[in-house]
């Protein structure tokens, strides 16, 4: 994949998780207002509490994703950068430690 389009798939990753936590944020805002109705009902908080969890289990694969995109462009960086040391300094070879 070329840098300029790794840079572009980061912009979009990045972007979108930004949308989904204002979401998230504004979408909890809701719920906790709605929560604190003094007519608030048993199964209406159910349902409260059923859409929070959804919301963050959302929020909780989108982060995963996000933080899958980014180890995966680390550790492609570091293993471009290794193979080029390695290449230019052969006997300064450094094994990364696991």
């Amino acid at each position: 994949m070329s840098e300029e389009r790794t840079a572009d798939t980061t912009r979009i990753v990045l972007r979108s998780f930004g949308v989904m936590v204002t979401t998230y944020q504004e979408r909890m805002a809701q719920l906790l207002e709605q929560a604190s109705r003094a007519d608030l009902a048993a199964e209406d908080a159910l349902h409260l509490a059923a859409s929070a969890l959804a919301l963050s289990a959302r929020l909780t694969r989108r982060l995963r994703e996000v933080n899958e995109h980014v180890l995966a462009l680390e550790e492609r960086a570091l293993a471009q950068l290794q193979e080029q040391l390695a290449q230019r300094f052969p006997g300064a070879r450094v094994e990364p430690e696991e």
